[in-house]
C-alpha cells in the first residue's frame, strides 16, 4: 500500500585479495608443463611419499614419450651429418642415441615388471603347456625376427661358457686347439679304445683318422680292407686268456668250434659209419605198432546168453 516504505539493502561486493588471478594462471602453467608441483617446492598438496612416488612415475612416463621423439629427431640429424662427412653403408647407421632415464623409481618399476614376466615364463615352460614361441610373442612382446636373434645369441653364450670352462678346468682353448678335453664324450671315446692307443682325432689342420685317401690295411676305407668291427679285443682269441677268460662256456662244454669238441664229433662220426649196418638194426629199426583190439566186436560178450 501507500504506507509501506521502500527498503533498500546494500549487497556485499566481490572479495578480491589480489592473488586469485595469480593462482589461476599458476594452475594453468602446471597443467601445461605436466610437471608435479613438488618439483617446484609446492608440497602442500601431497599427503605422503607414496603420492610423490606416484607423481614421479607419471612424470617419468611423460618425459619418456618426449625423449623418444627427441631421440628420433636427433638420429635423423646425426645421419645427415655423418653422410656429409663421407660415411656410407653400415658405418652410417652404426650408432644409437640414448637419453638418460628420467626417474630411478620408474626404472625400478620396469625391472620389477620384467622379473615377474621371467618368473611367469619359467612357470609356463615347466608346465610344458606353452611353446617358447608363444612365450616370446605374448609375454615379452617380441617379433619372430627378434626372438630368433635372441636364440642365436643364447647359443653363442653357450659356446662362450664352454670355452671358458675348458680354459679354467683343462687349460685348453678349443677355439685354438680344435679339440676338447674332459667332456663325457671324450671319456666315453677313451674307454671305448682299450685295445689301441690311438688318439680320438687328428691334430689341428689334419684329416681325422679313418678318412685318409689311402688308409692302411685293416683301417676303415675303400682300400683298407675289412674295417675293425670291435673297439676292444676282449672276448676274442687274441685277448689275454683267450675268448673265454672266465671259463663260462668251458663249464658248459665249450664252444662248438673248440678243438676238443671238433675231434669228439669226428670220432663219433667214424664209429657210426663203421657200425652203420648194425646200428640200424639196433637203434634205428622201427618196430611195427600193434593196433589195440580193445574195441573189436569180437571181444564184446553177450551178457544175455
Amino acid at each position: 500500500g501507500g504506507d509501506t516504505s521502500t527498503r533498500i539493502e546494500t549487497t556485499k561486493g566481490l572479495d578480491y585479495d589480489g592473488v586469485t588471478d595469480v593462482r589461476y594462471l599458476q594452475e594453468k602453467l602446471f597443467a601445461a608443463l605436466k610437471i608435479p608441483k613438488a618439483y617446484f617446492g609446492y608440497e602442500g598438496d601431497l599427503n605422503g611419499k607414496a603420492t610423490l612416488a606416484a607423481e614421479d612415475i607419471r612424470f617419468a612416463r611423460t618425459v619418456e614419450r618426449i625423449q623418444k621423439i627427441i631421440e628420433s629427431e636427433l638420429t635423423k640429424i646425426a645421419l645427415v651429418h655423418l653422410y656429409t662427412q663421407g660415411f656410407t653403408g653400415e658405418s652410417l647407421t652404426n650408432f644409437e642415441i640414448k637419453l638418460t632415464t628420467p626417474s630411478i623409481i620408474f626404472e625400478q618399476e620396469k625391472i620389477a615388471l620384467l622379473k615377474e614376466k621371467i618368473d611367469l615364463a619359467n612357470q609356463m615352460k615347466d608346465t610344458k603347456l606353452f611353446p617358447s614361441d608363444y612365450i616370446y610373442e605374448q609375454i615379452f612382446d617380441l617379433s619372430e625376427d627378434a626372438y630368433m636373434e635372441m636364440r642365436e645369441l643364447v647359443r653363442e653364450d653357450s659356446k662362450r661358457i664352454f670355452r671358458i670352462a675348458q680354459i679354467e678346468n683343462e687349460g685348453n682353448d678349443p677355439a685354438k686347439s680344435g679339440r676338447s678335453y674332459g667332456t663325457p664324450h671324450d671319456l666315453a671315446s677313451m674307454y671305448g679304445r682299450r685295445a689301441t692307443s690311438t688318439e680320438k682325432g687328428a691334430g689341428s689342420g689334419e684329416v681325422p683318422q679313418g678318412y685318409e685317401e689311402t688308409p692302411e690295411w685293416g683301417q676303415p676305407g675303400p682300400e683298407g680292407g675289412r674295417p675293425r668291427e670291435k673297439a676292444s679285443i676282449y672276448g676274442t682269441n687274441n685277448a689275454l686268456g683267450g675268448r673265454d677268460p672266465l671259463g663260462q662256456h668251458g663249464m658248459k662244454g665249450g664252444y662248438p668250434s673248440d678243438n676238443d669238441n671238433v675231434m669228439e664229433n669226428l670220432t663219433s662220426k667214424t664209429v657210426y659209419y663203421k657200425n652203420k649196418d648194425m646200428l640200424k638194426d639196433i637203434v634205428f629199426k622201427s618196430e611195427e605198432k600193434k593196433e589195440s583190439d580193445l574195441l573189436n566186436e569180437d571181444n564184446i560178450k553177450d551178457l544175455g546168453n
